[in-house]
C-alpha cells in the first residue's frame, strides 16, 4: 500500500514539474510572439525600466531585441546593457561573462572599450581595504591601464585615471603596512623590499612620506649613512613641513653636514616628487553608463 502511495505521489510531482516547465516555455514563447514593438522601441523601454530600477523587466526587453532583431544595431548594444544591468545587480561574474562575450562577437565595435571598462569595474568594486588580499585591486589596475594604452582619449579616460589613483593609494598603503610589520619583526630586508617598491612604483601615493622616513630610519640603523641621507634629502626637499621629515631629522642629527647647513639636502640633488591628491575610496562606486 505504501509503495502504491509513493508511486502516485512521484507521478503527480513529475507531472506537475513537466507541466510547470511547459507552462514556462509557453509563457516565454508568448513574450516573443506577442511583441508588437520595434527594436528601438524595445531598447527605449528597457532604458526606462533601468531608470526606475526595474532591472528584470529591462532584461526581458533586451532579450527580445537579441531574439527578434539579431541583425539590429540595438542587438549589439543590448548585450552591453545587459552586462551593465548585471553590474548594478552586483552579479559581477555575469558582468564579466557578458563583457567577454561582447568582445568575442563584436571585436570591431566602437563600444568595445566599454566592455573592457565594465570588466575592470567588476574587479574594482571588489577591491579590499588594507590588510586584505589586493588581488582584485591589481586586476582592476591592469585592466584600466590596458584601456588607457589601447584606447587613448576615450570618454572614460578621466574616470579611469581617478580610479587608478585610488587603486595606487590602496596598494601603496597595503605595502606600507607589510613593510612596518617586517620592521616590527626587525626584518630589515623584508621591510626594504616593500618600501623600495613604494618608492619606485608608487611615489605619487599618499604613503610616500612615511615610506621615505622609514627608508631613512632603516639605513641609519644599518650604518648606510649615504643612503639614509639620500632618502632624507628627498623627504626634506619635497615635504619640508612634514612630521615625517621632522622625525627623520632627529635620526640624522648626529651628522654634522646636516646640522650645520639648512639647505643640506640640495647637495644630494634630490628628485622632485609630484604627489597627487589622495582620492578616497568609498562603497558608493561610481560607474559610467553606455551612451
Amino acid at each position: 500500500m505504501k509503495k502504491s502511495i509513493l508511486i502516485i505521489i512521484s507521478f503527480f510531482v513529475i507531472s506537475c514539474s513537466e507541466y510547470d516547465d511547459n507552462d514556462q516555455y509557453k509563457n516565454d514563447q508568448f513574450l516573443y510572439e506577442s511583441n508588437t514593438y520595434k527594436d528601438f522601441e524595445l531598447f527605449n523601454l528597457a532604458n526606462e525600466y533601468i531608470s526606475s530600477d526595474q532591472f528584470e523587466l529591462a532584461l526581458i526587453e533586451l532579450d527580445k531585441i537579441e531574439v527578434l532583431f539579431p541583425s539590429s544595431e540595438f542587438a549589439n548594444k543590448s548585450m552591453l546593457i545587459k552586462a551593465y544591468i548585471n553590474f548594478l545587480k552586483k552579479d559581477y561574474e555575469n558582468t564579466r561573462a557578458l563583457a567577454e562575450m561582447y568582445k568575442t562577437y563584436y571585436p570591431g565595435s566602437k563600444d568595445i572599450v566599454y566592455a573592457n571598462y565594465l570588466e575592470a569595474m567588476s574587479y574594482y568594486v571588489l577591491m579590499k581595504k588594507q590588510n586584505y588580499s589586493q588581488e582584485n585591486a591589481s586586476k582592476a589596475k591592469e585592466k584600466f591601464v590596458f584601456i588607457l594604452n589601447a584606447y587613448p582619449n576615450s570618454k572614460y579616460e578621466i574616470d579611469i585615471i581617478t580610479k587608478i589613483k585610488i587603486i595606487n593609494n590602496n596598494l601603496a598603503a597595503d605595502k606600507l603596512n607589510l613593510a612596518k610589520f617586517y620592521l616590527y619583526k626587525n626584518n630589515y630586508n623584508g621591510s626594504l623590499i616593500y618600501l623600495l617598491d613604494i618608492f619606485e612604483n608608487y611615489s605619487e601615493s599618499s604613503a610616500i612620506e612615511e615610506t621615505l622616513y622609514l627608508l631613512t630610519k632603516i639605513y641609519m640603523s644599518l650604518d648606510e649613512y649615504e643612503l639614509a641621507k639620500k632618502y632624507a634629502s628627498i623627504l626634506a626637499y619635497n615635504f619640508p613641513e612634514s612630521r615625517w621629515y621632522r622625525k627623520s631629522y632627529n635620526h640624522l642629527n648626529n651628522l654634522n653636514d646636516i646640522i650645520e647647513d639648512k639647505k643640506w639636502y640640495e647637495k644630494f640633488n634630490p628628485i622632485k616628487i609630484f604627489r597627487q591628491k589622495e582620492e578616497i575610496f568609498s562603497d558608493n562606486i561610481s560607474i559610467q553608463s553606455l551612451e
